[in-house]
């Protein structure tokens, strides 16, 4: 009435954008109960892919609609790239090859993703467990 409670207006999020967000708050939610550094871990990641989400709105629509990736495994794979990515940085690992309490939460995530995409039929068995076992390998080189 007298314009001092204006709402102010948000940018409006695709519908895969928004798909995506709500697969990543279930996600957060299922990793209640693995452990303070795992919850505080996809807490942290969960923040940085909605930034990214929001920033690079295209990718989720070419994900799910031109590729056809469903929303789970968009989810899973987009958590598993960017935790590798942290990893691979060096930046969480306390020595050489031993990765901090951060990165082996962040391992376990990685690790969860892998599984659950093998689990929808996403990646083969196979190429999962190897793709695990090479990433660790990769973890101990660095740091």
């Amino acid at each position: 009435m007298f314009g001092f409670f204006k709402r102010k207006r948000h940018s409006s999020f695709s519908p895969e954008v928004q798909l995506l967000w709500t697969e990543l708050e279930k996600f957060r939610i299922r990793c209640r109960g693995k452990g303070a550094s795992v919850e505080k871990a996809i807490d942290t990641v969960s923040h940085d892919l909605f930034r990214q989400l929001t920033d690079q709105g295209t990718f989720a629509t070419d994900l799910i609609l031109k590729r056809g990736w469903s929303v789970g495994d968009a989810a899973n794979m987009m958590i598993a790239e960017h935790v590798s990515g942290e990893i691979l940085s060096g930046e969480l690992h306390s020595y050489r090859g031993i990765l901090s309490e951060q990165g082996k939460a962040y391992l376990k995530l990685f690790k969860i993703c892998t599984e659950r995409m093998i689990g929808s039929g996403r990646m083969p068995s196979q190429q999962g467990y190897e793709g695990i076992r090479a990433f660790e390998d990769e973890i101990a080189k660095i740091g």
